[in-house]
Order: structure tokens, then sequence, then C-alpha cells
């Protein structure tokens, strides 16, 4: 058996000789500032029969939730207290476990039992209980272990103790102290129960605390408790399978009853023996007493002709006497003189029972319609066939468990509402005893809260709803100011599919004097609260009206609501004090809320990932005309479930469905930062709802306040850093809503309220943590801080602006001679060497013309193209046979200053239209130009210095335009003559050297061969030397 469920993890003790392994921090750290959030009242029951209910002295308890509220009465005042324990909690002395099954056959445990599990607690460990009180699991606890729900509770009759049963899978059975105040920290945590403890019960003396389980768990345990420091330890146990609903002491016996079922256990302390020493902690070896422990005996009782009776409560009224009463109304008296048990039925008291308690000699029953009866005690110990009733009035509730104090009689009603009453009153429908001290509670399930303003016309703080259309106006208190009904349409389903109808969500104004609802139906209704009637009723959405929004200020009272029809209905009241519907906004997606921080802003989230902001404008002269504008969407990383807008109007923080916070920037729509709302481990992140923006100390400390249903808690972040800075928990069920308030009288104060129909009031503190560290300084003193939160610097220059920058010339409008770069060859070079060889010479006179094609951006020298080692890579066919193909006279006669200015004018045209060119630059601001000239055509107004300075840039730009025209149009000029006068040269350089490659080609060895082909005559001498005259003429003629 484990303690508690903590014993899971292992922790390495202070004194073990290795390091201990750290616990995983959170993902930021903590602040200087801590919060603190405690439980100051609580408002409701859970307490549905009476094993949740008990009363000794002038105390009494009863189960809220996760929590057990002490109530100590003392004449008219009461006060209260609370016990709970986390998951997580580490007790102060530890259940020794459970090693061996049960020697009777009936009892044999099932395999998944924890009965079977062992596992070293704290106490019998090598090592004190200070290394378990720092372990990391009795701060936190995972999803996986849930809050539980208490079930039953039992008071010892010496007031020293309490014991508190809890439901689900492996429950606990938690003792406390009632010598302390409010205790998160159990005496005891037992865990041997597998499936919902069902009841508790201490024996007179307080030696004994007996737990039974559930049906499904089966079994009845015994534990002894140490009279000095009340820990307990198994004494027997046996199997008890049926359903039982109650479980009560007589004398040193136990009884059960229920369903058809009453059985009575003798317990019978034997003389004490001395267990058995261990020789060493692990040798396996057990006292003596637990080896021989016999198992708790236990006899049915014959009903009779009660056989198929459900038993619902008994009392105990000696050492073997007890008045059983069933739920049909049958009393019984068990009768245990001389151990010769015998059930009697008294008499039938006609209605539904559903508690008994006495006082003196007096026996009080009370109904579950409302009767309520007195009874003689010692009419029905003498055996009279019929006893007397006393009273049988019918009340207004019905009676859930009765208990009497010293002074007082306490009642739990149907409506889970308390009662404490004056001794010898009767409660009846007329409630007018005069020591009456009421604690009210809501009765049904409570949908929403929503808090009021200090000033308000109700004299209250905040106000709940429930579904069925219930609304009550509460104080810090818990007192009940006004209460009044929600008109709805009950419509009867046609199918068990089909949903039923509810009020959803309620919003008031900041003074109470108007309630705005809606329903399932989608109708919205808004309620005069002084005369209780409908002002307005309208068809507003289609289906679930998922949220109401309400803005007041002196001029203006607007409405907005949402729902799942992606739509979102705007209503302002006119100027004749009736509401009007000015517009309807659609979406794409079910709009999940809605929310108005000022008379010209409007924010709605959708489940389609966006955060919408509308203005709200007017038009001149007509107030009553209005409309929402779309200004601008902010797209989110994941649908939103609440959202929640700063003060000041400036910060909008969203929850979203991923466990994440995120801040966004009202005006320009950035995301400012982001955190995961992780617990104070950092193991596990929720979804946070309804999300409340609140600062400490004037603004020097801003933190969210919100829900979770993933664990039920209530939790409160940073909200500059995400820091986890608390949470707290209680509700058993679905948190519905969460409300904070400030006034002078209470301080700050947290409201929640759940499904199970509590509320809790929590005290919201603020602590300063850094012990010895340097206080937080004021912002003014602070100017390195508020720079590195300014954006860095940024003005980069586009193509255009650098363009203006022009480099100084050398002088006389001439260029200096190109200096000689040496450049590294490319091992990708495509260029090779030509077929055709060039003499040295001509090499010297093309020199000129490569000084020209290295001015031109599109040209490229290749150098070393002759080396062996920097060889370009093997060429492919098609590019050889380009290359070595020879020039024809055409191409030869073609200047190549023509084809770089070609490869210079597609280059300079593809660099103009490029990407922040000045082109490009010039095209965009006419466009602008044009769309402006559009709008002036517009009856808006236009500021007087903002047309100044557009009247200042527009002289400036056309007086830059009407420069660089000018200044183009004589570079040009310049430009157009030293080019032809190159061309020219280039063109005449070229001439001489195709003479000279044409004169070359005619070589001696030709002239040698045509004179020899020639034939011979007399004149060979004239002839001879004519022929060089004739060979000269053949160059012309060609």
């Amino acid at each position: 058996m484990a303690s508690t469920p903590s014993n899971r993890l292992k922790l390495t003790p202070s004194n073990s000789p290795f390091l201990s392994r750290p616990s995983r921090s959170p993902i930021r750290s903590r602040t200087l500032y801590d919060t603190c959030l405690s439980l100051r009242r609580v408002v409701g029951t859970t307490c549905s029969s009476p094993t949740g209910f008990d009363a000794v002295h002038s105390s009494f308890a009863y189960i809220a939730g996760g929590a057990v509220v002490v109530v100590d009465v003392s004449g008219e005042h009461y006060s209260q207290r609370f016990y709970r324990a986390r998951p997580s909690a580490v007790p102060v002395y530890a259940v020794s476990p459970v090693t061996h099954a049960s020697s009777t056959p009936n009892s044999t445990p099932k395999a998944n039992d924890s009965r079977n599990r062992a596992a070293a607690s704290p106490r019998d460990s090598l090592y004190g209980p200070v290394d378990w009180a720092d372990s990391p699991s009795s701060k936190t606890w995972t999803s996986r272990e849930r809050i539980k729900a208490a079930t039953c509770l039992a008071l010892s009759r010496d007031g020293r103790y309490l014991a508190v049963g809890e439901t689900g899978y492996a429950p606990r059975v938690l003792i406390f102290s009632l010598q302390e105040a409010s205790s998160d920290i159990p005496l005891v945590s037992i865990s041997e129960h597998t499936f919902g403890v069902k009841a508790v019960a201490w024996s007179p003396d307080t030696k004994f605390l007996a737990s039974l389980g559930a049906a499904n768990d089966g079994f009845l345990y015994l534990w002894k408790i140490d009279p000095r420091t009340g820990a307990a330890k198994l004494f027997q146990q046996n199997r008890c399978t049926s359903y039982v609903k109650g479980m009560v002491w007589m004398g040193s016996s136990l009884i059960t009853l229920g369903v058809r079922h009453v059985k009575v256990w003798r317990v019978e302390e034997g003389p004490s023996v001395s267990p058995t020493k261990q020789k060493f902690p692990g040798d396996g070896s057990f006292p003596r007493e637990q080896l021989f422990q016999k198992p708790l005996p236990g006899r049915n009782i014959l009903l009779g002709s009660m056989l198929e009776a459900t038993f619902s409560c008994a009392l105990a009224v000696g050492e073997d006497k007890a008045i059983i009463c069933s739920e049909t109304g049958s009393v019984c008296l068990l009768d245990d003189t001389n151990r010769q048990m015998k059930l009697t039925k008294s008499l039938d008291i006609g209605f539904h029972i559903n508690c008994i308690s006495s006082r003196n000699d007096e026996v009080y029953i009370g109904g579950r319609d409302g009767q309520f009866a007195t009874l003689s005690l010692d009419s029905i110990l003498n055996g009279a066939p019929e006893p007397t009733i006393r009273n049988n009035v019918q009340s207004a509730d019905g009676l859930i468990a009765m208990g009497f104090l010293a002074e007082n009689m306490v009642t739990i009603d149907t409506k889970r509402s308390i009662d404490v009453w004056s001794p010898d009153h009767i409660p009846t429908g007329a409630k007018s005893d005069k020591n009456h001290i009421p604690i009210p509670g809501p009765g049904d399930p409570i949908v929403g809260i929503q808090r009021l303003s200090e000033r308000n016309v109700l004299g209250a703080d905040f106000f709940t709803w429930s579904g069925s259309g219930k609304a009550h106006v509460w104080d810090m208190e818990g007192m009940i100011r006004s209460s009044f009904n929600i008109p709805i349409e009950k419509i009867e389903p046609a199918s068990d599919s089909d949903p039923v109808n509810q009020v959803v969500v309620v919003r008031a104004t900041k003074d109470g004097s108007l309630f705005v609802a809606g329903d399932k139906l989608g109708i919205l209704r808004i309620i005069d609260s002084s005369t209780k009637e409908c002002v307005m009723e309208t068809k507003a959405h289609s289906s679930d009206c998922q949220d109401i929004t309400v803005f007041e200020n002196r001029t203006k009272l607007l409405v907005a609501s949402c729902g799942r029809d992606r739509t979102a209905q705007l209503f302002h009241k006119t100027s004749t004090g009736s509401f009007e519907h000015f517009q309807t906004l659609e979406f794409s997606a079910k709009v999940v809320q809605v929310l108005i921080p000022s008379d010209d802003k409007i924010l709605t989230c959708s489940l389609d990932r966006t955060l919408q902001i509308h203005d709200l404008v007017t038009k001149e002269g007509e107030p009553d005309s209005m409309a929402a504008i779309p200004w601008k969407v902010i797209s989110l990383r994941a649908s939103p479930s609440s959202m929640v807008m700063t003060p000041d109007g400036k910060t909008i923080f969203v929850s979203l469905l991923d466990r994440s916070v995120c801040q966004f920037d009202c005006a320009s729509g950035r995301l400012i930062s982001s955190f995961k709302c992780n617990d104070e481990g950092g193991l596990e992140s929720v979804v946070l709802e309804s999300l409340i923006y609140g600062q400490f100390a004037a603004g020097d400390l801003s933190f969210l306040l919100g829900l979770s249903n993933t664990d039920k808690s209530v939790r409160i972040y940073d909200a500059q850093s995400g820091t986890f800075m608390d949470r707290e928990w209680g509700h058993t069920e679905a948190i519905n809503g969460v409300t904070m308030m400030e006034n002078e009288n209470t301080g700050r104060r947290v409201v929640s309220v759940g499904e199970d129909g509590t509320i809790m009031i929590w005290a919201l503190d603020l602590q300063d943590t850094g012990v010895g560290s340097r206080p937080r300084d004021p912002s003014p003193e602070k100017p390195a801080a508020l720079s590195l939160s300014r954006p860095p610097l940024r003005r980069v220059l586009s193509k255009a602006e650098l363009a203006e920058f022009q480099r100084p010339s050398s002088g006389h409008g001439r260029r200096s001679p190109p200096r000689p770069v040496q450049r590294r060859p490319s091992k990708f070079q495509l260029t090779a060497t030509s077929s055709t060889r060039t003499p040295i010479q001509l090499e010297k006179h093309v020199s000129p013309t490569s000084i020209i094609a290295e001015d031109t951006p599109s040209r490229r020298i290749s150098s070393g193209g002759n080396s062996r080692d920097d060889s370009p890579p093997p060429e492919s066919p098609k590019n050889r046979a380009r290359i070595s193909r020879r020039p024809s006279l055409p191409v030869l006669n073609t200047p190549s200053g023509s084809v770089t200015s070609r490869k210079k004018s597609g280059g300079n045209l593809r660099g103009s239209y490029g990407f922040g060119s000045l082109s490009m630059a010039t095209e965009q601001t006419c466009r602008q130009l044009r769309a402006y000239r559009k709008k002036l055509m517009s009856a808006d107004a236009i500021n007087t210095d903002i047309l100044t300075q557009l009247d200042t840039e527009l002289r400036l730009t056309a007086a830059a335009l009407g420069e660089r025209q000018i200044r183009n149009r004589s570079k040009g000029d310049r430009d157009g003559k030293a080019v032809s006068d190159l061309l020219d040269q280039y063109s005449e350089r070229l001439v001489s050297m195709l003479d000279e490659k044409l004169r070359l080609r005619l070589t001696e060895e030709e002239k040698d061969a045509l004179i020899k082909d020639r034939p011979r005559t007399a004149g060979e001498g004239s002839s001879s030397s004519s022929s060089p005259g004739a060979l000269c003429m053949e160059p012309e003629s060609i």
C-alpha cells in the first residue's frame, strides 16, 4: 500500500553519497514578487447524503467540492475553516503497507488492487521526513492525478480529528487535525481503497476509524488510531460487496446499511501483543501481530418483511440499540441485547426519509420533499406499536442532512443551503426563528459570474446565474442581496439528443440597472433590474449565444453579442432611450468572444484563427447612425479561447488552444511576446480561459488571471514575462467563470464558480520574495532598459538612392588608362583560343580596342588562356564548331564597339527595371499619384499642415526632375561625340588591318608558281620586267 500517489517517484535523501537529481524547473525564472491565493469563503455545498455531513460540540462540517468546510458557531456569528489535500500531498504520518492478503477465502484481492503493492513510506525509510518535505512531488501534480471530490466525512466525538473520503479511482482516506486552522497537509493519508470511499465513521472512544469502499471496491477496513499523534494502523478488514448507503457505530459494533442490507460487524480488541522487531529493514519478516491478524467478523440481520427495503439512515440510541429508517418511510428498531440481534419495524411514517437525528429524548426525522417529524424516543424503545408523531409540517425545501450542536440545530436542504436554528425550533416554511443564521447556496449548477462596479443600485459585488434562468446577486460575505428569474422559452426536445434550452451568458451595466441575457436558442433579452421586466427581446442568433459584452459611458450604451451562427450582432441605445440593432458582422467561423474596449473599437476572435478589429464610426450630426468598419485582422497560430485588452488600450492578450498566451500590439498588430501556460514545475501546460488583466502596486507588476479546466484550477501568470505565479483548486467539476474585484475593506478578491454548485472566494496577496535583493527601480531611472526595449535602428539604402552618389572625375573629361588587374582564372571558363593565329604586331595594334572593351561592363578579359595548368575544360562539339569557324568579311567589317554597345544597353535595360531601381520607383510613384487624385474627389477634410508638407514635397520633386533632365541631356551630347571619335579611329585601323592581312596572304611561293605556269617568249625580259606591274594590278582588279 502506498501512502500517497507520489511514492511512485524515487527521491534521493539529503545525506546520500550521490548527488541529488535536480527537479525540473519551470521554463522561466520566478519574479521578485510572489502571489498567494488563499481560500477565504465557500458558498454552497456538494453534500447529497447524511454521510457528507457531521456535527459535534459547537462545530459542524460538510463537503464542498474537493474541500471540507468546518464551521464554528458562536452565538449569532460563525467562522469557516477549510481542509483539503493536493493529490501529491505528503502526510505527516505514513501507514504501514499491507504485504499480505486477508486470511479469509472471500477476501482475495484483485490482481490490480493497490493493496497488493508495497511501497516504502517516508516513515519506514532510513532517512527523515525532511527529505520528503523538500520533494517536488509535494508542490506539483499533473493532469493524471486529478482533483478528487470529497464524498464523505466524519468528526471524532472528542472533536480532535476529521476523516475525509474521496471518490474515483485510487481514492484516499485523509485524517486532519482539528487543533490547527485550515490545513493542506493531512496527518494520515490512506490509499487502500480502489474505487471510491462510500462512508467513514469514528468509534465513540476515537480508538478506531472505519472506512468503507464502494460496491466495486468491496472492502471494509478498520484502522486503529494512536491517541497521542493520530497515526493510523490497519487493525482488521473484510469484504463488503453490498450497495451500502450509511455506516454508524453502535457501542463497540459497526452497522452497515443499504439496499436490502443490514449487517453488524463485531469489533473485539484482544490483549495487546508486542510485535516482533525486525532485525533488518528488508529481511522480509513481519510482526507477529500482522501474521496472525484476524478478519473483521460480521453477521447479516434477518430482514423479514423488510427484505425488499432500501435503508437510508440510522441512529444509535445506546450501546446495543439503534433506529434504522428506510426510504419508503419505515422506522425500525435494531436490538442487540444479549447479542441476540433482532430488527423490528415500529411504524410507517408515511414519507421518504432522508436523515435522522436526536436531541435529549426526541428523535427528529427529515423527508425528501420537505416533511419534518419528531418522535418520542421512549415510545420506540418501549415497544409501543404507534409512537406519537409530534410534528409533521410541510417545509418549502427537502432536507438532506441534519445534526445538533451544543446550542443549535443545523440542516442542509435540497437547494444546498445551510441553516443554523435554535435548538427548540422546528424548521418550517415560515422560518420565523429569531436566531436563524442562514448560509445560502446557489441551489443549481452555476453557469457564469460577473462582477459589479463598486457603486451600483443593488449594493452587491457580483452576480451569478444558472441554466434554468435563476440569477442571484451576492456580496463578499456570501449573502444573497436579491434574486430574479430570467424568462426563457421552454421547448420540449424532439429527441433525447436535442439540447434543452437554458441561459448561457448574462452581462450587466456598470450600475447594475440593466441585465442582458442570451440563451441556447439565440434569443437576446434586456431586463430592467428594478422592475424585473424585459425591455427588449429579439432573435439575435440562429443557435447558441456564445458571448455578450456591454460598453457604457456618459453618452453611449453599446451591446454586442456573438453566436455559433458565425455572426456578431451590434446594438446601441438611441437618444430616445430604446435599443436599436444597427449592424450584423459576418465571419467565416464561429465567433468565440466579442469585446468593446472603447466607444470607437470592437474586437472579435473566431475559430478561423483570426482576431478582427473594427472601427465604430458615426455620421456627422446623426449620433444614432453607427457602423463598424473593418480596420485590422491579426492572424493567430491557433484557435482562441479567450482575450482581454489592457486598460490603456494598447495591448491585447489572447489565450489559444495550443496552451499558450500571445500578446499583440493593438496599433500595428505585431506579436510582442508569447508564453506557455505551464505549472510551477514546468511539467505540463494547460488551456487558459476567462482571461482577466490586473496590476499590483499602481502598475509596477501586471498579471493575468484565468481558469483552467484541464486540472480545474485558478491560475495567475506574470503578464510581461509569462512566469507562473500561483494556482489553487477546490472545484471538482468544470469551472464556469472567474472574476476579480477590489475594494478598500476586503482588499483584492478572486471569485470562482463551478458546475458543482459552489462559489469559492479567494484572497489575492502580493509578497516580496526577493529577500536581500535589490528593489525594483522606478522606470525613469532606468534609461538602459528603455533603450533595450526599443527596436534597433534600420536605414537600408536602395539602388536608386545609391545611384545618386557620383565618383569625382580625374580631369579634362578623359579617363586615365586602366590599371592592369591580374584576375584569377575560372575553372569553368568557356572561352577558348581562336584557331586563326594573329601576329604579334597585330596584337599591339588591337590593344586600344581591348582598352575600350574593358570599359564596358559586359566584357571580361580572359587571363592565362594559353597556360597548360589553367586550360579550360573540354568543350562540347557545338561550342567547338562555333569557336573554330572562320569569321567572314562582313563580320570583320562590323565594328566591335557596336556589339559592345548592344551588350551594355541590354545590361542597363535589365538593371533599370529591377527590384528597387529608379524606374520601378518612378512607376510606383505615378500609380500612387493617380490613386491620390481619385481620393481628392471625396468630401473628407484634410489637415492644413499636411497639405503644406505635400506642396513642399511636390515642388522639391519637380525641381529634382528638372535638374536630372538637364544633366542627362548635356551628358548625352558629350558622350555621343566621344563615341563617334572612337568609332572613326577604330574603322580606320580596321581597314589597315584588313589590307595588311590580304597582302600577307600572297607569299613569295605563290609568285614563283605563277611565273612557272606562264609560257616563255622571245621578249622574256620585257615581259618579265612588266610582270610585276601586272601583278601589282591584280589586287586592284580583285
